[in-house]
């Protein structure tokens, strides 16, 4: 490769530039990587809403800094290339991955909403969903601008063939895209399985809040890792016509229009691990 710098002091000039651009690219690949991480800690953290972590950091400032990585990483990339000595290849090669890599998993995560209903309570009975007690009630009445629990006849946004947008019942969105969250039956009776059941969330990491043997109904909270967002989930275990055991568990995000799957896949877990 050719070298671009002709004379001792176009050389100088151009390796003082490469080494700008390089530390440039550097700091914005950083900030970059530690913007995604501060929105979501920061968010658990309560160190400001989940809206402005999600809102702004993550899908504003975010995209903007991943967009600037491509840009310095390439620059730097091209003057590490060019510039004798030859230097600085694997930091400019970092700074293009970071952004390409982080672009590409926006797009992925965009994707999958667009391809997902938009709907935050999922349950395995749409008819009869399993309700919750005061305690859960009085927990999610103290979260502003907390999603309601009521189901019957609750819509969402649905999108047709057409690309034109309405509204359906949160019971139909969910059962065409989670035709396998559906009520388990098994062949032991209520008070051996609640057992399993009680051990099984806890296996799962959930928070239990309540739990009746005798009403067949348990409680829990599971909260995510990065954003600390809490979903309320609800089991009921009643005797099944002939013999064993209808276990049935509703999972409800309490902030958020769209859950991105995580209720119907907490309750596939659950669901999974009950039949084992």
């Amino acid at each position: 490769m050719t070298d671009i710098a002709l004379t001792p002091v176009s050389r100088t000039r151009w390796q003082a530039l490469r080494r700008w651009v390089l530390i440039g690219a550097t700091v914005i690949a950083v900030l970059a990587v530690l913007n995604f991480v501060f929105a979501a800690l920061g968010s658990k953290l309560g160190l400001w809403s989940w809206q402005f972590g999600l809102g702004t950091l993550t899908t504003q400032i975010g995209p903007l800094l991943l967009g600037l990585s491509v840009v310095a990483g390439i620059l730097a990339l091209l003057l590490a290339l060019l510039v004798k000595p030859r230097s600085g290849l694997a930091v400019a090669a970092l700074a293009l991955i970071v952004g390409v890599v982080g672009i590409a998993r926006l797009g992925a995560v965009r994707t999958k909403v667009a391809n997902l209903p938009f709907i935050h309570d999922v349950t395995t009975d749409t008819q009869d969903p399993p309700v919750f007690t005061d305690i859960v009630l009085r927990e999610r009445a103290a979260v502003p601008g907390v999603n309601t629990l009521d189901y019957d006849g609750k819509t969402a946004p649905a999108r047709r063939s057409n690309g034109t947008s309405s509204t359906a019942l949160v019971s139909a969105l969910q059962t065409q895209a989670y035709p396998e969250i559906r009520t388990l039956v098994l062949s032991e009776p209520v008070d051996v399985v609640f057992g399993r059941a009680e051990q099984v969330a806890r296996d799962l990491g959930w928070a239990i809040k309540s739990s009746d043997v005798k009403a067949g109904t348990i409680e829990a909270t599971d909260t995510t890792f990065w954003w600390g967002f809490e979903d309320d989930v609800a089991i009921r275990l009643r005797p099944a016509k002939g013999g064993g055991t209808r276990v049935d568990a509703r999972s409800v995000s309490r902030v958020g229009g769209s859950d991105m799957g995580a209720n119907a896949a907490r309750l596939q877990a659950f669901l999974d691990a009950m039949s084992e």
